[in-house]
């Protein structure tokens, strides 16, 4: 099993706090108005490539380095003829630092921002909050948000939305949608979590003289950049066995469907033996269902426990469709405790909703767990539920010191020492019922190849997922993801 490493510094996603002091460090090098100077002409540069001279421009300027940068780009736009507009949220006299410098040099007359007024067909420009917000828009500024948004006017945004958290993506009041947001340097998680995303529109990352080696981030942009080097893909010299022999425990008779998601989304993935645990009332069921898997009937924990003996098993899953009782619970503890890789998704994290003490000792860095947000707080009840969902999986991995796939509209894959990834290469046709049943037999297969440890198997089949999702569009079902894989697969390959 591999670890990570060789990761593009644009997958990197950064928060406030490490921005600002990479911002420090490279102020120190060079004047911080240098900077302001380049971003102001980043932004300038795309409104030029984007949008015609004759259309008129807004610009909205906030109190801070945001609205220097605003400035700046006002500048650039009359220069240049074209129609411009400046309101500024302060007054002239009270700007200070940079920004006051930006504002000086644009040198035209500037409207109070309170007298702001939408223009038909105008292009707004808005610069009035950067990474910094923290306190919630209202008032008059949250009107304004409210007519902008209203309104059919196209949107940039510099930096971040204004009203975005960039740290969380929530939105803080009132924030502005934009179509377009140039942000500088790297992406900030604001950009890419919760609302944010939806906010944010087409995101463009604009180099304005940072310098460009890799940050110390958190988080990382699930890319295949990070695991790609480790994907089993196939060799001519493979045998069936080679491939890994992965075993899915069968669901309860009334939900069979759920675990053959599974071990299908499994065999597709490429593990070369994938068996289904059953018992005496489901054995029929799943024969019929699914002939190509291999099964095997067990009806007590006696004859598990010298299966999971005598059996060479690579990787195993258990949750989809097995119930959500005192039997499985004693049968996930003994698979925690006899198998090193295994993925524990929906029933088998749920029966232990009265024992989490027992869950929590018997997971480790081999293992990893898959819940959406209901399981996750039946799980974890003492976190705090408003926390954010990158926050909520930090706090889950220092507790249990495993590996795991919080499921959502942008999924969180955290390792057992604290890594991040967040994915928002998926769409929202995923949420169907059966599709994390696929996701965890895609998991249970990588794992099961024996080239990618389990967070890494976390992130690839989470991006294939959402890939499969995203190439499907409208319609999508958990059978139609299943048949996705190879043509995700292909893809893949093929870059």
């Amino acid at each position: 099993m591999q670890t990570v490493h060789n990761i593009k510094e644009l997958d990197q996603v950064v928060s406030t706090e490490e921005m600002r002091l990479f911002e420090k460090k490279e102020f120190l090098k060079k004047k911080s108005y240098f900077f302001m100077k380049n971003a102001g002409k980043q932004v300038f540069d795309l409104i030029k490539k984007n949008f015609k001279n004759k259309q008129p421009k807004i610009v909205l300027c906030g109190p801070g380095n945001n609205g220097g940068d605003g400035f700046i780009i006002a500048k650039h736009l009359i220069d240049h003829g074209h129609k411009t507009k400046v309101y500024a949220l302060l007054n002239k006299k009270s700007y200070k630092g940079d920004a006051f410098k930006a504002l000086n040099e644009y040198g035209e007359k500037i409207k109070k921002i309170s007298s702001f007024r939408i223009k038909k067909n105008a292009l707004i420009v808005d610069a009035i909050f950067g990474i910094g917000l923290s306190r919630n828009i209202k008032g008059k500024l949250k009107e304004i948000f409210d007519q902008i948004n209203k309104s059919n006017n196209c949107v940039v945004s510099v930096d971040i939305p204004s009203g975005v958290c960039s740290n969380t993506g929530e939105i803080l009041g009132s924030a502005i949608k934009a179509d377009f947001t140039i942000t500088f340097h790297r992406k900030k998680i604001g950009h890419i979590l919760g609302l944010g995303k939806k906010f944010s529109g087409k995101i463009k990352v604009v180099d304005i003289g940072f310098s460009q080696k890799k940050m110390n981030t958190q988080c990382l942009k699930n890319s295949p950049n990070l695991w790609i080097r480790y994907f089993p893909w196939k060799k001519t010299s493979d045998h069936k066995y080679s491939r890994g022999r992965a075993v899915v425990y069968g669901g309860q008779k009334e939900f069979t469907g759920a675990a053959i998601l599974s071990a299908q989304a499994a065999l597709k993935t490429g593990t070369g033996s994938v068996k289904i645990i059953c018992s005496k009332n489901t054995l029929q069921i799943y024969s019929i269902k699914f002939p190509s898997v291999l099964k095997t009937e067990i009806n007590n924990i006696c004859q598990l426990e010298y299966f999971l003996k005598k059996e060479k098993i690579t990787s195993i899953l258990i949750g989809p469709g097995s119930g959500s009782n005192k039997k499985i619970k004693e049968i996930t503890k003994l698979i925690l405790r006899k198998v090193k890789y295994v993925v524990l998704d929906a029933d088998a994290l749920t029966c232990f909703r009265e024992d989490l003490k027992s869950l929590y000792s018997l997971l480790d860095k081999n293992k990893i767990i898959t819940p959406h947000l209901g399981e996750f707080h039946k799980i974890f009840p003492k976190i705090n539920k408003n926390l954010n969902s990158i926050d909520k999986a930090l706090n889950a991995v220092k507790l249990i010191k495993s590996n795991i796939v919080l499921k959502g509209p942008t999924t969180i894959i955290a390792s057992y020492n604290k890594k991040i990834v967040i994915n928002n290469h998926s769409s929202s046709e995923l949420a169907v019922i059966g599709s994390g049943d696929v996701l965890s037999g895609i998991i249970v297969s990588l794992i099961g190849q024996k080239k990618m440890n389990p967070f890494l198997a976390g992130c690839a089949a989470t991006w294939l997922h959402g890939d499969i999702a995203k190439n499907y569009g409208k319609g999508l079902i958990a059978e139609d993801i299943v048949r996705g894989i190879p043509a995700a697969l292909k893809r893949l390959k093929n870059g």
